[in-house]
Parts: structure tokens; sequence; C-alpha cells
């Protein structure tokens, strides 16, 4: 991540000053101007203002519109952002302040900065460090609510998983990477025809300007209704696979440059500029197996950790020594009703299924190895690893990436649905500078 990658659209978040009575000699004091009304919060001047500087410092300025159009692209952003956090406020969803500090950690960590540092870095840029953690905490909300309302409405069946993943083994061609960025152009749902035909001209107009050589990202920051306008349209590397059908179709044989478009879908017209094609390469995936068998205590009100745990040494020592076999001390002594009776048998299985406590103690022990006692979620155990062996794993994993791509394409596309939905039941009334309403 680059560092100016993360100052885009930050903005101050401030109260409505209160006017305050005016004496004869006092100064009249300044009320912060609103220049957007959502629901029943306000989009401050400030907040505008705050953004505009910050896309412009750290934006290409050849990739930015005229300030009045930049201008109407971040209110349109606050809109959406405002419209997002009121949803996660009514569905109750929060972010605790050590997750903040966690992604703030992450941040620094990721450009090589200290905290000190990164808090430095900020202040050089003129925002305090509250500012920043305000607007880490805002982000991750928004994201977390965005995840929690989409993610319920895709629905995925085994079906469309295998599907995907026999046409990625038997057509690698189709398994490319594209590098592409985007101009949505919205439709009302319910719009009339001659709004259908403004929009379509006004597409129409943006692909022969972009085939013409303008620069993309100026037009989408310019006329993009989706929230990558302010970043161009750039939606960055995606693989063929996990777009939508209908960019699909289109970007499967499109070289490198190409403008395409428009695109009808339920939300609009999209346009798109195909920055870069990269070929995926077939690769074989292993995957490690182990055999493994245990031995399960549970603690309760009367066998404590201590008595568990002493127990298990016992039988370990006494199966070391030879008094016992693993099999009969785990048929005589185990509560894990699903395997005792095989004696403590789990069969074979990938170590990731396991309780991390148990994975990372299995996965550390040779062949034919006992461990020591140890505690996981569900007691504690004896582990002897019976065996280990690689798989070839390429055809769970191709199913495992179907499933990723079919989850981020209709992803993708219900959450557009999801915002325009917002923005229609919400009361949204702009009232600042250069208003035409």
């Amino acid at each position: 991540m680059k560092l100016l990658k993360l100052f885009i659209a930050l903005n101050l978040s401030v109260n409505l000053m209160l006017l305050t009575p005016l004496s004869a000699n006092a100064a009249p004091k300044v009320v912060e101007q609103v220049a957007a009304v959502v629901n029943n919060n306000v989009i401050l001047e400030s907040d505008v203002s705050d953004m505009l500087k910050t896309i412009k410092a750290s934006t290409d300025p050849s990739s930015l519109p005229n300030d009045k159009i930049l201008r109407q692209q971040i209110i349109d952003r606050l809109i959406v952002e405002k419209l997002i956090l009121q949803r996660a406020a009514k569905a109750k969803i929060t972010i605790s302040e050590d997750q903040v500090t966690a992604a703030i950690e992450n941040i620094a960590d990721e450009n090589g900065m200290t905290i000190d540092e990164l808090r430095s870095r900020l202040s050089t840029m003129g925002m305090s460090y509250s500012t920043y953690r305000d607007r880490i905490h805002n982000d991750m909300l928004i994201e977390q609510a965005r995840l929690h309302e989409v993610r319920n409405r895709i629905q995925i069946s085994d079906r469309e998983v295998e599907n995907l993943s026999k046409t990625m083994a038997s057509q690698p061609t189709k398994n490319i990477d594209v590098k592409i960025s985007h101009i949505l152009i919205a439709i009302p749902e319910t719009a009339s025809k001659q709004q259908i035909d403004n929009a379509t001209n006004k597409a129409i107009d943006i692909i022969n300007r972009a085939k013409k050589g303008e620069n993309f990202a100026k037009l989408a920051a310019s006329f993009s209704n989706d929230d990558l306008a302010l970043k161009g349209g750039a939606m960055g590397w995606k693989k063929i696979n996990e777009l939508p059908t209908i960019f699909e179709e289109r970007l499967i044989r499109a070289p490198k440059g190409s403008v395409i478009g428009p695109i009808r879908s339920g939300i609009g017209l999209h346009i798109l500029k195909v920055d870069d094609t990269r070929a995926e390469a077939p690769q074989k995936i292993t995957l490690q197996e182990v055999n493994a068998r245990h031995i399960l205590i549970k603690t309760n009100v009367l066998v404590t950790d201590q008595i568990a745990k002493q127990k298990l040494t016992d039988l370990r020592k006494a199966i070391i020594s030879g008094t016992t076999t693993f099999t009969a001390a785990a048929k005589a002594n185990s509560e894990d009703t699903g395997s005792k009776d095989s004696g403590g048998n789990l069969g074979w299985n990938r170590p990731e299924i396991y309780d991390d406590r148990f994975r990372i103690a299995l996965i550390k022990l040779k062949k034919g190895e006992i461990s020591q006692p140890i505690k996981s979620s569900y007691g504690w155990h004896l582990i002897q690893l019976i065996d280990s062996r690689q798989t070839d794993g390429t055809n769970l994993a191709k199913k495992d990436q179907a499933y990723r791509l079919i989850f981020n394409r209709k992803f993708a596309e219900e959450a557009q649905v999801w915002v325009q939905e917002l923005k229609g039941d919400a009361y949204i009334k702009i009232t600042g500078e250069n208003n035409n309403e």
C-alpha cells in the first residue's frame, strides 16, 4: 500500500458551531455551512474542503477534473459514506478501539514506519492523529457494514462452484488477469425513455473521448457515479472469472488499451478500459494431509486443568513404557465419542481443520511421536502423528478459488445495487456551493 493512498478521501468530521448572541461590539461568529443533508445528518462544507485538499495533494493533477466537478464527486462520495454509517448504526455494528489500533499498526508496518513516524507524517500534512484514527474507524465501520449487509444477499450453489472450477480447468485461456478502470453512468430504476437516451448519449460521448486519447482517470473522476470515481475508476487487477458476467464476455479477448462499452446492467451503463493483461500459468498445488489420533479429557467442575493434564501425562508415560497402547488408552479414557471406539483415530485430514493449538502441536510432531498434554478449546489432548503425506490439491484449490471468484463477482454486483437502494430510500438535499437545484 502506498502511503499516499492512506490519505485519500480523509475528511474532518466536525459539529455545527452554535450561534451566540451578538453584543454591539462583538464580531459575528462564522457558522459552518451545510453542503448536504442526508436523512437526519449533515455534510459540512469543511468536510468537502478537507477532502478536496487531500485529493489534490495526493493525486496526479492531470487525472483530476476542475474543482467544481471534483467537489460534486466528493459530495456524492460523502453522501454514500453517511448512508452506510447510518446503516451501521441501525444494525448496531461497532468497531473497537483495539481494532482501530491494530489496523493503524498494520498500515504503519506496511509503509515501513513506526507509529511515531506515522504521527509525524500526519502532522506534516496538517492532520492530527485523533482525526486520522476517526477516519480509519469510519472506514472500517463502512467496510464492516457493507460486508454485513451485502453478504446476506449472496447465494452460491455447489453447482455454480463445480461448473466454474471445471471451466477453469478445461479452458486455461480464460484464467487471465486484467487490470481495468471503470465508469458508471447510473440510470434510475424507474427511468423514463428520455433519461435512458440521455445516459446512453453521455456514455457514448465519454467512450469516444476516451478512444481519442483523453485521460480515462480524469473522465472517471468527472462523470462516474460509483465509489471508484475519485480513484480515477481504477479497479486494479481482477481475474476475468470474478467480474460480472456481462463484463467477462466483453473482456475475454480484449487487448490492452481497449475501451469497452456501454454495457447495460440493472443500475446503469458501464464503460471499461483495459489497462493491462497477464496470463495465469497453470500450477499444480500440493496439500499436506496428516493421519493422527488423540485422547481427549474434558474439564468440568470436578476435573480441573491440572487434573486433566496430569491424567494425560500419566497415560503418555504408560504408552511410551509399553504398559498400555495408545489404542487401549483411548478406548478406556478418551471423551471424544466420535473417535474413542476406533482408538482415537481421526483419519487423514488437512491440519487446517483442527483447533489452532491442536494443529500447531500436531504439525510439530514427527511420525509416531506422541505430544505432551495440549489444551485446546475442547479440552486436553494427547496427540500422536501416525503418518503424513503430500496430495494433489489442484482440484480442491480450484474449487476454493472458484467459490471466491463467484463471491467477489456477486458481491461487486450486489454492493452497487445496495448503494443505489440506500440512495433511493433516503432524503438527500444538496444545499452548498454550486448547487444547481
